[in-house]
């Protein structure tokens, strides 16, 4: 083999059949981003509905549900998460509402955030939150749609 035909062997076949091959990449349905297991930026999801505004939880009030730790700020709102979690938890996976109704999914903010029909939406910026106020029902169908397909994988 000659050198020209093992250099494009090597640098040039050998990584576009790893891209092309490698494993699926895993999907956590419940978004913990940076934040080792916990959920929300350890945000309490249950303050945007009963206090209006995102307050940090405790881990002293933690729960686990769907392999995430969710923290509160106190004990009676980790009793209402646990009682109807899908109540609070957020849409998405706590994903990018903006960015779902895209087909992508990105981190979010959890200061940047909507309820809407009784559901909490999280963006990851004010610009993708805006953009909800002035679409909302169409960016709630294609990010639902997207969900779909993200949780049928």
């Amino acid at each position: 083999m000659t050198k020209t035909r093992l250099f494009i062997l090597v640098f040039l076949v050998v990584p576009l059949l790893a891209i092309l091959v490698r494993p699926a990449v895993a999907f956590d349905e419940i978004n913990k981003s940076f934040f080792g297991d916990v959920t929300l930026g350890g945000y309490d999801a249950v303050s945007y509905f009963t206090e209006s505004k995102a307050v940090k939880g405790d881990k002293a009030h933690a729960a686990k549900w769907k392999g995430a730790t969710w923290l509160f700020s106190s004990d009676a709102n980790r009793k209402r998460f646990l009682e109807s979690p899908l109540r609070y938890a957020p849409q998405y996976g706590g994903y990018c509402s903006n960015q779902m109704s895209l087909g992508n999914l990105s981190d979010t903010d959890p200061e940047v955030w909507r309820v809407i029909d009784n559901k909490l939406y999280l963006f990851g910026h004010e610009a993708g939150r805006v953009r909800w106020a002035n679409e909302t029902g169409q960016r709630i169908v294609d990010a639902d749609l997207h969900w779909r397909r993200y949780l049928a994988r």
